[in-house]
C-alpha cells in the first residue's frame, strides 16, 4: 500500500473533520473563519465524494464504477435544477444549458488561471 494512500474509513474522517494543519516547517497552521466555512459548506460533497472506495479494491474499477456512476447522479440533478432555473425565469431549455456547460467549463480554468497568476 503506497503511504499517501488512505483507507475508505480514513477518506470519511478526512471529509468530516476540520483541524489546524501542520505546514512543512513543522509550525502548527491554524484554521481561518473562511476555511471552516468552505469546508462546512462542503462537506456534503466530500462525503458524497467519500463513497469512492480506494483504488486498491478491485484493481481500481470499482473506485472508476463508483465514481463515474456519482458524476452521473449529480449531473443529473444539475440538469434538473438547470431546467427549474430556466422555467423559473422563462427561459428556453436551450439557453439555460447553454448558459450553464459555459459557466461549469470556463469557472474552473478562471480559479486555475487565478491560482497561476
Amino acid at each position: 500500500m503506497d503511504s499517501k494512500e488512505v483507507s475508505w474509513g480514513q477518506q470519511f474522517k478526512n471529509a468530516i473533520m476540520l483541524g489546524p494543519k501542520i505546514d512543512e516547517n513543522n509550525f502548527i497552521d491554524d484554521v481561518s473563519c473562511s476555511e471552516a466555512l468552505i469546508h462546512i459548506f462542503s462537506m456534503p460533497w466530500k462525503v458524497i465524494f467519500a463513497l469512492i472506495p480506494p483504488k486498491k479494491i478491485c484493481g481500481g474499477w470499482l473506485a472508476f464504477i463508483v465514481a463515474l456512476s456519482l458524476i452521473g447522479i449529480i449531473v443529473s440533478i444539475v440538469g434538473e435544477f438547470a431546467e427549474l432555473l430556466g422555467c423559473t425565469i422563462n427561459l428556453k431549455t436551450g439557453v439555460t444549458a447553454i448558459t450553464i456547460v459555459a459557466l461549469g467549463t470556463s469557472l474552473p480554468d478562471t480559479f486555475a488561471s487565478k491560482q497561476a497568476a
